[in-house]
């Protein structure tokens, strides 16, 4: 017996073993979803490109590289290419161009692309190489296979030769041109958008068939869970957090009991109501192996919730997904690898916690879509704070909701403490008749601050804020730009002695970030003053509770979540939110529809001086949109319908390899990047040092001034430092993209 070698990493294992150990997680992901692909013929089709996905690691070139002979990798040649290759042969020989069916051929592509992005270029940088076999190699191999095909009972048999056949007439150019027509001409001319769905299966089952038996050689366990339960586990929550008072009295309230069903729920309640507890009720329907996608607004309430999630359910079973979670996890794991990243974010894991990106993504064709959206079937997908999107934004999402609960049997708990009604109006459609609406009646007439309205801006408002600041009160203020949270910083710094002074914005590194929110959350543990001057991201990012805010004009939805960052708890008296006059960068670049922001300031001038009540702030938000159909806005048609422009561009099934714009937040093409003046530093650091000092940026790739060898950008004209963040220099286009930090 020849030893033919498939990895040697993490250890070493030859072929037959790997394929032997993948066939096992086949069947039993066979067994798990079973009752969704009902199709014999996606089984049989699934088994053959499982167990010949990896045949051609026998060629001499790929087992040279794996021995470490000298000049292998230069000379290697993509073992899936041949393995492919070798599998269309042998379903194509002797038959003209129409034998192989659709799903064949679906299955088929999955071969070519488990390793590598499905794109038609794929493997242009072999076309040139040399293609060594050894015939007792192959044979040896596709006997065994061959083996493994009889015991299944599936009906394909060796053709005659067909080894023999194979080493004589193949060549790299002319499998490279086998390739090409494939794609060009059978596949790309032959699939519509229904065997969009047809491919993921496909390509899904294979690559986690192959990880998990590259891995631990076995699938994650599922989470199961009662009311109970879940209940024992928020109460040991409490008496770590020494929340004794509240575990005393602690119930679930009406709407959280309400939410155990399994239709999908639009549930609408005030901040800190219990919304979280409430989807994780609702979730609990679920069978085992089926997850939960708890999907959020910003990478600093995905961390926070996973903390909660993550105590709940234990940090096995539970990952937090967004462009800096693998510095966040490093954080906390310093054991934290980046292949358990990989595996976190393709949803692994049976409790998820991302930001909507990452799964909005997916209808892009991009970063693993596959397997995140295999992952999906009948998932239980929580989405928090819907009426935070703008328009585009929510287009994608509507679009991504109606398609997960059609092909994938998904179901959706959307929550929100202000729900307009056109927008559940819009939810409720896209859920046809499958849908349950459920409101926090409780807290409805309840009041937390009385709310007054300047007509002035933030600077004719300094005695008021100097009067709270020697009253030692908790104050908060809240604008729409990051250039103007930093000038009203620099304005009340001075006062340092007096007051702790904090600003918080987006624009931070990672390292700083997470002290600052530390800092921050620090100061809930006490009753000392402190001045935090922030941008949005405050809105959900978080559990924050103090006494007065002082807020730039914004859509009322905002406001409302602006204001339940004061009195959170609704157990102080005096607490108030002001309202002043936004800015012309406001109306042109932040929030850009000026009706809404001119009923807003209107609607709350009206009710200047009075303390609102839930109730109150329910009316007054759909008073507000009331002559606003975001249906018919044209950044939501935009994004509805942007899914289907792109997929028809990749041909459904390609990957998006950057030329098809994908933004899942309009206007925003984002960058992470290091601020020039740590270029120094950062030499020789290793890569995760260096993502502590990323931020992101939006639309200032121009900024650019240089990449370093590990693909990190450094930016310049700018200038850095822990109280303030990034701070960008004079430049004739920085006011402009200024405005699109948030």
């Amino acid at each position: 017996m020849i030893e033919i070698i498939a990895k040697t990493k993490p250890k070493k294992e030859n072929l037959e073993t790997h394929l032997s150990n993948t066939i096992d997680i086949w069947k039993m992901l066979k067994n798990r979803y079973e009752n969704f692909v009902l199709d014999n013929k996606f089984w049989r089709n699934s088994f053959i490109s499982v167990i010949f996905h990896d045949f051609g690691k026998s060629i001499e070139n790929f087992q040279d590289m794996m021995n470490e002979k000298d000049g292998s990798r230069e000379k290697n040649i993509r073992h899936e290419f041949v393995s492919g290759v070798y599998l269309f042969y042998l379903l194509y020989t002797d038959k003209n161009e129409d034998f192989l069916s659709v799903e064949e051929l679906l299955s088929l592509m999955s071969v070519f692309s488990h390793h590598k992005k499905l794109t038609s270029d794929l493997f242009k940088d072999d076309a040139h190489k040399k293609l060594r076999i050894d015939i007792e190699k192959i044979t040896q191999v596709s006997e065994f296979i061959f083996e493994k095909i009889k015991h299944e009972g599936i009906d394909i048999k060796a053709v005659a030769g067909l080894n023999e056949n194979f080493c004589d007439e193949i060549n790299m150019q002319g499998m490279y041109v086998c390739f090409k027509k494939l794609m060009e001409h059978l596949i790309l001319d032959r699939i519509d958008s229904t065997d969009r769905k047809k491919y993921i299966l496909y390509k899904a089952v294979l690559n986690i068939s192959d990880w998990v038996a590259s891995g631990e050689k076995e699938l994650n366990r599922g989470v199961v869970y009662n009311c109970e339960e879940l209940k024992h586990k928020i109460i040991n929550k409490l008496k770590d957090e020494k929340k004794h008072s509240i575990i005393e009295k602690f119930k679930y309230r009406k709407f959280q009991t309400d939410s155990i069903c399994e239709n999908n729920i639009i549930a609408v309640a005030p901040t800190g109501s219990g919304k979280t507890e409430a989807s994780l009720l609702w979730a609990s329907t679920k069978r085992e192996y089926e997850r939960i996608i708890y999907l959020l607004p910003t990478r600093v309430t995905s961390n926070a919730i996973y903390k909660r999630l993550s105590k709940y359910f234990g940090i096995e079973h539970t990952a937090v997904i967004h462009s800096s979670a693998y510095f966040f996890r490093k954080e906390i794991d310093d054991n934290y690898t980046k292949l358990d990243y990989l595996k976190d974010k393709t949803f692994f894991n049976n409790v998820n916690i991302c930001t909507v990106d990452q799964v909005l993504t997916v209808g892009f064709n991009l970063g693993f879509w596959e397997i995140k959206t295999f992952h999906l079937i009948r998932a239980k997908v929580i989405i928090d704070e819907i009426h935070l999107y703008q328009p585009y934004t929510l287009g994608l999402i509507i679009s991504m909701i109606k398609y997960l609960i059609k092909e994938f049997e998904a179901t959706f708990y959307i929550m929100s403490a202000t729900m307009p009604k056109k927008l559940n109006n819009l939810l409720q459609k896209s859920f046809g008749n499958n849908y349950s609406v459920i409101q926090d009646t409780e807290l409805l007439k309840e009041y937390r601050n009385e709310f007054q309205v300047r007509e002035c801006g933030i600077d004719d408002l300094e005695n008021e804020i100097l009067k709270e600041i020697k009253d030692r009160k908790k104050i908060l203020i809240v604008v729409n730009t990051v250039a103007e949270a930093v000038r009203i910083f620099e304005k009340y710094e001075t006062m340092k002695d007096t007051i702790d002074i904090k600003c918080y914005h987006s624009r931070f590194m990672q390292k700083d970030r997470v002290k600052k929110e530390d800092d921050i959350l620090r100061y809930e543990e006490g009753k000392k003053p402190i001045m935090l001057i922030a941008t949005q991201v405050v809105e959900v990012s978080l559990d924050i509770d103090y006494d007065v805010l002082f807020t730039e004009n914004a859509p009322i939805d905002a406001i409302v979540q602006r204001a339940g960052r004061i009195n959170r708890k609704r157990e102080k008296d005096g607490t108030k939110v002001i309202i002043f006059r936004h800015t012309e960068i406001t109306e042109q670049y932040i929030y850009t529809i000026p009706e809404i922001l001119e009923r807003t300031f209107v609607v709350l001038k009206n009710n200047n001086g009075e303390r609102l009540s839930e109730q109150k702030l329910v009316e007054l938000v759909n008073f507000v949109y009331e002559e606003y159909d975001v249906e018919k806005d044209a950044s939501f048609i935009e994004g509805y319908n942007k899914y289907n422009e792109v997929q028809q561009k990749c041909k459904y099934i390609k990957d998006n390899s950057g030329d098809e714009a994908a933004f899942t937040r309009q206007g925003i093409d984002s960058i992470n990047v290091i601020p020039i003046e740590f270029k120094e530093i950062m030499s020789g650091e290793s890569i995760e040092e260096k993502i502590k000092h990323e931020l992101t940026i939006r639309n200032y790739r121009w900024l650019i001034k240089i990449r370093d060898e590990e693909g990190f950008n450094y930016i310049d004209n700018t200038e850095y430092c822990y109280e303030k963040g990034l701070i960008f220099k004079n430049s004739p286009n920085i006011k402009k993209h200024e405005c699109r930090i948030i």
